[in-house]
């Protein structure tokens, strides 16, 4: 179903002691607290950077300073916890469409940083598929309507060379535009760094949360088999959430990326060796490690079991899927609407048949 994302100002810590004299903290993007609110036993909850409008993701660099982005598209960047002063980093406002469940939504620093000074960041692009921004400006009109024929864009990963005073410098690099979403939330989702050194990327299927759907609303993503404008139907339809099967397609019809988790080289986007699908010819399909899925809207990539190589994927349900590096392939059985879960026991995904 779909999640609308709340007013939310500011980041808070919760603490809670796991053994004698030994805490782990955790950085949450929560509502400020009412007074007098319970917390639970065992924990503390303190306002670690206040201030903010809506952050979606932080991430924090190696040297100590704290990288925030905003759902509107501005990053901000933070020396310490203790610093309540932020830098603005970048502001991608611009391009970055604000609206319902979309925005800036993925963050990550380079594991190196500031020897290799990026930051990578994954937003939606207020931009229709092959088009330029702004095509919405972080609205959806009616008609076309949010859920109803829906307000079209893309997704966007990029790369964000940052200075020595935590201000990008230059361009955005960007990576990978894709992603077509027809429908207000399933949107991009994480960028994380894995202990391999790739960047992995996870995204929504882009596809309504009301109705059981194909591409039989305009098809504006041209979905095979028809073209943009040409509804589709089944048995032959390949639209909608069916969208998150694209690497199942045959050779001649188009991968997109929607519904996926992806392994790329952070340097240029493009997909790691090692991958599932490496011997492909499609640049797309070769970047692809899971797919088949309904909305992972956050994962981690194992850093904290480097020997595993695990990745794990959550969607806003709250339900769990791992990847990881060996065989056997398994695929899930789901009931009708609900999400995919894939990435049982290896990063190449099969759904059934």
């Amino acid at each position: 179903m779909g999640h609308r994302w709340q007013g939310r100002k500011g980041i808070r810590l919760a603490v809670t002691g796991i053994a004698a004299g030994v805490a782990a903290a955790t950085l949450t993007a929560l509502p400020t607290v009412t007074a007098g609110a319970a917390v639970p036993p065992g924990f503390t909850d303190t306002v670690a950077i206040g201030g903010l409008t809506a952050p979606t993701v932080a991430a924090f660099a190696p040297d100590g300073r704290v990288f925030v982005g905003e759902r509107s598209g501005i990053i901000k960047t933070f020396d310490s916890l203790a610093d309540t002063s932020a830098t603005v980093t970048a502001d991608l406002r611009p391009q970055v469409h604000d609206f319902w469940d979309r925005g800036l939504l993925g963050l990550a620093v380079h594991p190196q940083f500031p020897a290799q000074p990026y930051v990578y960041v994954l937003y939606t692009r207020d931009a229709l598929p092959g088009g330029t921004h702004p095509r919405w400006g972080d609205t959806c009109p009616n008609p076309p309507g949010a859920t109803a024929d829906g307000c079209v864009v893309t997704g966007t990963l990029s790369r964000l060379a940052i200075g020595a005073n935590g201000v990008a410098t230059g361009a955005e690099q960007v990576l990978i535009t894709d992603w077509c979403q027809q429908y207000p939330s399933h949107s991009v989702g994480t960028v994380t760094f894995g202990p391999d050194g790739a960047l992995y990327v996870s995204s929504g299927d882009g596809a309504s949360f009301n109705f059981v759907d194909y591409g039989q609303r305009g098809n504006p993503c041209a979905d095979p088999p028809g073209a943009a404008g040409t509804n589709l139907s089944p048995p032959s339809a390949k639209g909608g959430a069916l969208r998150s099967q694209a690497p199942r397609r045959p050779d001649t019809e188009p991968v997109t990326l929607d519904g996926s988790v992806l392994r790329l080289d952070p340097d240029t986007g493009a997909a790691m060796p090692g991958n599932p699908f490496a011997a492909s010819t499609n640049a797309d399909k070769r970047r692809v490690i899971a797919y088949g899925l309904r909305n992972p809207f956050r994962m981690r990539s194992g850093q904290e079991r480097v020997s595993s190589g695990r990745v794990t994927s959550a969607g806003v349900a709250g339900r769990r899927s791992t990847a990881s590096p060996t065989p056997p392939i398994r695929s899930r059985r789901t009931s009708a609407g609900r999400v995919m879960r894939a990435l049982a026991a290896s990063p190449v995904t099969r759904a059934p048949t």
